[in-house]
């Protein structure tokens, strides 16, 4: 391409810039990049993606046909207002050697192999790298020593250590110090602090005047100069911040001066052109009357005219001493002064508060003070202050308080008593907001069971602190709390747990009373013997934990014995294996029930499968029979493409000697999927489809007895549900379990209502949006065993997703784990080739940018006035959303003007054209069947071979079309993702293209396994086509912010947001400033 030299000098005017992009190895940085024309505007458009480690940096630029740079933009950090950065400048000199013949011109980076030889050729040029490097350093080191050797054998050496000597010079708010050396009689001056200090660290030479000069080092000065020396550098480290250019003089600020004082006035005199020394100073104070106040100030400020004050202390510097005032080690008075300076005219005291100033700030400060008056000479406080406390017949607490002064004795809260310290003032502010009542100096306290437990366990040792505490025997009784030791018994009994809840110290008629006692936050309860028993105790916690995950009410507390279902045995085990407060005994036989789930009996394979299963098939197998055995459900959650029909069909196989018809109901799309699947492994089996007119399902339904196995899909179970829940199943298995995760559905409800001894579900998706889901899966499977979803929603998912309680996840996982098997396929199949996932961004073009922005203003306008009047609802997010994403995807949906494919459309037909003559096949998804039919007309005119599946394809084609796809050379499957996102077979795909960005996580990974599945021996690319700049590359930044619940509780998924807050959603819809 023409470019010229001087070209990229002009927009890379940044001189380390234009260097750096001369030598940047741009082919290892280069990830993609396309170059099209721009006919309109008479201009090539570039826009390229490199990577620098973690950091991708966006180019975009036009360029024109004569070579003239019109446009640029990086997103990297060097781009500046006059420069263009470096990464701009290596594209312009990487193009200026391209040449191009056909546009658009599309380049991306190297083969794996070619990868693989480049990491190779990085890996060995690193290590030597790190060989020189480390040789360096070995060099480096003997230069060092040989220099130094050099220059000592140059400069005689001495044996005579220095003396460093410091001197002061007083500044307004701070002290200068500047360094001398002592050599003889001679004092010279340090000029340069830093080069002083650089040369003692690294034993250099440094020359004074013209006769002086020596090796600096520690060694070179005497010890107390060394002092001076640590506190030289931790002073100039600071002083660094401070000033700039060489540093001659050190400033002492408030922060040093401290530690200054103490070094100097610890070292001779000779260290320091000054004196150091200690000021006994009590302050002049003045007191008069003045406009209604008392004024309290200096008796004269010359003192503080020139001051230096640190926290701890106040320094004056006068006649080359500098003396520090010393006061209280408390800092009050350091405080009192800093007040009063601030006040700039003393404290004006309020007639009626200036007792209240006495006690609480002068009286601590009297050996600092002179205070000439008279004011407090009546002012005296109490010697002896005491607290009697007592309880009457209806446990409510009195108390009287008691002040003891030299010739008189006073009572409590006596308004008439002007005489009370800053101790009493406390005491009687803690207790009035709990006097109930008063007679004369008695004082009765809350009547209240929780209020009178705090005072004698808190608030008594509390006032203890300030004066003595005298207690009657019956609070002292009071005061000893009862202990509660309680014991849980399980038994297994007609295969139900029998529970049963007691205590030794208390009796159980009460234990109900004092668990409710606890939920309520009481913090005592008093026992019918008159006895306080503390609610805060740990006991409590863990038998509050088992009542609510058994549901019991007060009923179930006054039976013996409890009945519960079996599943919660896993629930008590975790219970007791945690707690350590109860007391749990389990009887013989609900151990060896325990100890047989742990060590499960063995389950043969029937030996028509033996060959045929693979190992981890073989263990699915097995749990499935290991949950029957004991009369458990669960969920099959392996990773889509593991076999999951495969388990089951054996499983439903070793059930056919119960003669009892098993139900699997399936999306419609998969119905004879399932019958092919049963009929090519199985020759034992009975299967039947039901489906078809409503006459013909009701005469298969009154024949099912005669089937081992009844196939019919969700929608015709709906329908029919009034006849199939007539009828007992041995076992109902739900195939995309999924279907039900909202249990307001009539899917939902119409599964529940079926009968069956066993159930199982089978999903790779469990969660995909909220935990709701699982509760809904649960309460097909086991119902209650999750609770109501009312108590679910309270205590599980509401504190795990808005709180982020992680002690409830903790639980509920525990309680999920035991019937949920999930596998992934980079686990339990290391033959599985790679997936390689990939995300290729398109930029609009100048129209389609300006016909989506100007939607996104209309959006933003929209979304506020609806948020104003707060009357937004889920369906105009929706649509909003969809007018962008259809923006995003082809402007053409709502736009019947345009005639030219976007520019999305276009990347991805090159992207196509790319892997077809790479001779891959290639599955596209979108959520947009309109979009697939331009894609379709698309391929038309360019010639590429496809089939285009939606919901509007019947079951047979759908089949045809798949077993079609698999076996000739057809090079692009167009799927619709609800349509075919799930239960198909496409292993002979080797790419899989997202055209856009869907909501669900799990269903995209969904789309992706149809053909990266067992069966599949390539590696499969998946390419992701997003938008730049637009609702698209935003919802995939929320995705990767917002982990899904499944990541906690079945798998590693990444987010979803079909849920979303107001944050969330005015963020998608946010405009950038470019």
């Amino acid at each position: 391409m023409y470019i010229q030299d001087n070209e990229i000098k002009k927009i890379v005017n940044n001189e380390k810039e234009y260097r750096y992009a001369r030598f940047l190895n741009i082919k290892e940085l280069l990830e993609r990049m396309t170059v099209s024309t721009d006919e309109n505007n008479k201009c090539y458009r570039i826009n390229a993606r490199l990577s620098e480690g973690q950091k991708k940096s966006i180019i975009a630029m036009k360029i024109s046909f004569s070579g003239e740079v019109i446009q640029y933009h990086c997103s990297c950090e060097h781009e500046t207002i006059r420069s263009a950065c470096r990464h701009c400048g290596s594209i312009l000199f990487f193009l200026k050697k391209l040449d191009i013949q056909n546009f658009p011109y599309f380049y991306e980076k190297n083969t794996e192999e070619d990868k693989m030889a480049k990491y190779r050729l990085l890996e060995e040029q690193r290590q030597e790298r790190i060989l020189h490097k480390k040789q360096n350093e070995s060099l480096q080191m003997i230069e060092l020593y040989k220099d130094r050797l050099l220059r000592e054998s140059m400069i005689p050496l001495s044996s005579q250590q220095y003396q460093l000597k410091v001197f002061v010079i007083k500044e307004k708010d701070h002290l200068l110090i500047t360094l001398k050396i002592i050599y003889l009689t001679q004092a010279y001056i340090v000029r340069n602090i830093e080069a002083f200090l650089h040369a003692i660290t690294h034993h250099e030479n440094m020359k004074y005047g013209k006769n002086f000069e020596f090796i600096h080092s520690y060694d070179a000065f005497d010890d107390d100069s060394l002092e001076i020396l640590s506190f030289i550098e931790k002073c100039f480290m600071k002083n660094k911040i401070l000033k700039k250019g060489i540093i001659k003089t050190l400033i002492i600020d408030e922060t040093m001066i401290d530690e200054f004082y103490n070094l100097m006035n610890s070292l001779p005199s000779i260290y320091c052109d000054i004196s150091f020394d200690v000021k006994k100073y009590q302050i002049p104070l003045d007191i008069t009357f003045k406009e209604e106040s008392y004024v309290l100030d200096f008796k004269e400020y010359q003192e503080f005219e020139d001051i230096l004050m640190s926290s701890c202390y106040i320094y004056t510097f006068n006649n080359d001493i500098l003396y520090r005032y010393c006061f209280d080690e408390n800092g009050q008075c350091l405080i009192f002064i800093q007040k009063l300076l601030k006040s700039q005219g003393g404290f004006y005291i309020p007639q009626n508060a200036i007792y209240d100033f006495y006690k609480y700030v002068l009286i601590d400060l009297l050996d600092y003070i002179q205070l000439d008056t008279h004011l407090f000479d009546e002012y005296h406080q109490e010697n002896v202050i005491n607290l009697y406390a007592d309880m009457t017949t209806q446990d409510q607490i009195y108390i009287q308080l008691e002040y003891i002064y030299d010739d008189y004795i006073a009572y409590g809260f006596d308004k008439n008593n002007l005489h009370i310290s800053k101790e009493v003032d406390l005491i009687e502010n803690y207790l009035k907001p709990y006097i109930e009542d008063q007679d004369e100096h008695i004082l009765y306290l809350l009547y209240d069971y929780d209020f009178t437990y705090s005072f004698i366990k808190e608030g008594l040792p509390y006032l203890s602190n300030y004066c003595q505490v005298y207690i009657s025997d019956s609070l002292k009784n009071l005061s000893t709390t009862q202990q509660m030791k309680v014991q849980v018994g399980v038994h297994l009994s007609h295969h139900l747990l029998e529970i049963n809840i007691d205590s030794i110290n208390i009796n159980k008629d009460e234990l109900y009373d004092i668990l409710k006692a606890y939920k309520k936050k009481r913090k005592f309860y008093k026992l019918k013997n008159g006895q306080l028993l503390s609610l805060q105790n740990k006991e409590l916690k863990e038998l509050e934990e088992l009542t609510s995950s058994l549901q019991l009410n007060a009923q179930d507390f006054y039976q013996d014995t409890l009945s519960i279902p079996t599943y919660r045995l896993f629930e008590i085990e975790n219970l007791a294996d945690k707690q350590s407060h109860l007391s749990y005994s389990r009887s013989e036989a609900f151990q060896a029930f325990v100890d047989g789930f742990e060590n499960p009996p063995s389950f043969q394979v029937p030996s028509i499968y033996q060959n045929i299963l693979r190992e981890y098939q073989i263990q699915g197998y097995e749990w499935l029979r290991l949950m029957e055995y004991y009369g458990f459900s669960g969920i099959l959650a392996d990773d889509m493409g593991l076999g999951k029909t495969l388990q089951i069909i054996v499983y439903l196989e070793s059930m056919k000697e119960f003669n009892m018809p098993s139900l699997v109901i399936t999306p419609a799309s998969l119905l004879l999927n399932w019958q092919d699947e049963i009929m090519k492994f199985s020759a034992h089996l009975n299967v039947k489809c039901i489906y078809g007119q409503k006459l013909q399902r009701d005469e298969q339904i009154q024949n099912i007895s005669l089937f081992d196995v009844v196939i019919t899909s969700y929608d015709y179970l709906r329908r029919d549900i009034d006849l199939y829940e007539k009828i007992n199943f041995h076992t109902v298995i739900l195939d995309e379990a999924q279907y039900i995760k909202n249990p307001k559905t009539r899917n939902a409800i119409s599964v529940k209502r079926l009968k069956s001894k066993q159930r199982f579900a089978l999903t790779g998706t469990p969660i995909e949006n909220s935990l709701a889901e699982m509760w809904s899966l649960f309460d097909f499977l086991m119902p209650h065993y999750l609770y109501h979803y009312s108590y679910f929603l309270e205590h599980f998912e509401r504190p795990i997703v808005k709180e982020h309680d992680e002690e409830k996840q903790a639980r509920l996982k525990q309680m999920i784990t035991p019937f949920i098997l999930r596998r992934n396929k980079k686990d339990v199949l290391k033959e599985l080739p790679a997936k390689i996932e990939k995300t290729m961004y398109f930029h609009f073009n100048e129209e389609e940018e300006k016909l989506y922005l100007s939607s996104l203003v209309q959006v933003n306008k929209t979304l506020q006035e609806k948020l104003n009047l707060n009357q937004l609802g889920r369906i105009d997010v929706l649509a909003m959303l969809t007018r962008l994403r259809q923006l995003c995807q082809e402007p053409r949906l709502l736009y019947e003007n345009i005639s030219e494919p976007s520019s999305k459309l276009k990347g991805c037909m090159e992207l196509i054209h790319s892997l077809k003559d790479n001779n891959q096949k290639i599955l596209l998804f979108s959520s947009f069947t309109s979009v697939l039919h331009l894609i379709e007309e698309q391929c038309q005119k360019e010639h590429v071979s496809y089939y285009l599946l939606d919901g509007s394809i019947p079951k047979e084609k759908r089949k045809e079309m798949v077993d079609a796809f698999q076996t000739n050379q057809t090079t692009l499957f167009l799927i619709s993702l609800k349509a075919g996102g799930s239960g198909l077979n496409l292993t002979a795909a080797q790419a899989v293209i997202h055209y856009d960005p869907w909501w669900n996580m799990s269903a995209k990974n969904q789309a992706t396994d149809r053909a990266h599945r067992i069966g599949q021996s390539e590696t499969v690319q998946v390419f992701s086509l997003i938008m730049k700049n637009s609702i698209e590359e935003k919802i995939m930044k929320l995705q990767n912010q917002k982990k899904n619940l499944a990541d906690t509780f079945v798998e590693e998924n990444h987010g979803s947001i079909s849920t979303m807050s107001i944050e969330d959603i005015q963020s998608l819809f946010l405009i950038d400033n470019k």
